[in-house]
């Protein structure tokens, strides 16, 4: 039977995500604000979770109901059939986004749906679930707007950005799915080398490693939102974990370059790379003001260079985002870079004219990936 389902992601992904499901098939793929629909059987929904390296949940909508108030958003709540979906045995969470002018709180808004639901499992079957907040077998999402609230099953349970590889991001680290959302907007994979310059943890490096051999993220997950579910279907998943495990493909050497002017966000790099089984990338100590091409091919940069946020000095970053143009406008000819930058005195300080400027949201902060055709042509005092 068709579902409806629903990815959510960060602002300025919803295009890549979009991409991303259409694609692997799925059927109805419509982009919105910070999520994107699609519809299909539940096969459908678990594939997304496996391979989406974008969205940050999936959910399954079960009902969109009226809630003007908390007495009003209880009384809905309860109506929906809880005992398909978890028992009085099961341990349960509510996740609330929202809020109104009559329910102020999305902490108190999350306690309505609780309290609904343990009290239509206790009348039917004299007990009640218990609440689990870390490792619920049941995680309901819970998104209000004006007078409606959406109520979903979360079938990816923890954020999809855990990739389940226990990679330690260091200071200030990128979300995996962010990464994957620029990578995307950057065509990758596509020949020849990826570099970046200043890749901190690796994230970038990691994640292309991913799509290059084809490995769906889902497969270092060891729980998800859907396992404890009651109309979750083992074999059907099984079979999908399966079809994944054929496609991995090995990494081609040569294609992924990393360095960093700290030792030990290299060796946190290495490490990380290392416990993903990326044995294929090189990462190197270097300062920026070093960095030159790997190939004589072009191919494609992809970084996130600091800003103010993680610097706290404006000179600081303006000498680093300075050094950034010179070396891609000296020794980077003929290539591409997709730069995310954090701040706008960054981006001036940077010297070149970006192709294109796409908002993102990097956590709360807002910035803008700059597309950047870096000439093939050598810089004319460089030539004399």
């Amino acid at each position: 039977m068709p579902r409806s389902f629903t990815a959510t992601c960060a602002p300025g992904l919803e295009e890549a995500l979009a991409a991303e499901l259409h694609g692997l098939g799925l059927a109805q793929v419509r982009p919105g604000r910070r999520a994107v629909t699609f519809a299909g059987p539940l096969a459908d929904g678990y594939r997304a979770c496996l391979w989406s390296r974008v969205a940050s949940r999936v959910l399954l909508p079960l009902a969109q109901v009226y809630a003007a108030d908390a007495r009003s958003l209880y009384a809905e709540v309860r109506r929906g059939p809880w005992l398909d979906h978890l028992g009085p045995d099961s341990t349960l969470a509510v996740h609330f986004v929202g809020t109104s002018p009559a329910i102020r709180s999305s902490h108190f808004g999350a306690l309505k749906v609780k309290d609904a639901i343990v009290d239509v499992l206790r009348e039917r079957t004299g007990r009640r679930p218990s609440v689990d907040l870390d490792n619920p077998d049941v995680r309901v999402h819970v998104f209000l707007h004006r007078t409606r609230a959406t109520v979903s099953i979360d079938l990816s349970g923890d954020p999809l950005h855990l990739r389940g590889l226990g990679r330690d991001g260091g200071p200030a680290p990128l979300k995996e799915t962010l990464a994957a959302g620029i990578l995307r907007y950057a065509g990758w994979p596509r020949a020849g080398a990826l570099v970046d310059p200043m890749c901190g943890s690796g994230t970038f490096l990691l994640e292309a490693a991913g799509m290059l051999a084809d490995r769906a993220p889902g497969l270092t997950r060891p729980r998800w939102g859907f396992t404890g579910w009651r109309g979750h279907d083992p074999r059907l998943w099984r079979s999908l974990v399966q079809e994944a495990e054929a496609r991995v493909r090995p990494l081609p050497e040569a294609r992924l370059f990393g360095a960093d002017a700290d030792p030990e966000q290299v060796r946190r790099a290495v490490r990380n790379l290392a416990a993903a089984g990326v044995d294929t990338a090189r990462v190197q100590r270097r300062d920026l003001a070093d960095a030159g091409p790997p190939t004589p091919e072009p191919g494609l940069i992809v970084t996130n260079p600091p800003y103010g946020e993680r610097l706290g000095d404006d000179a600081a970053v303006q000498e680093v985002w300075r050094t950034l143009g010179d070396v891609l406008r000296r020794r980077f000819l003929g290539w591409t870079a997709f730069v995310l930058a954090g701040s706008r005195e960054g981006a001036k300080a940077l010297g070149l004219r970006p192709a294109s400027r796409r908002p993102l949201f990097n956590g709360p902060l807002e910035a803008r990936l700059l597309e950047l055709p870096i000439s093939a042509r050598p810089v004319a005092r460089d030539r004399a």
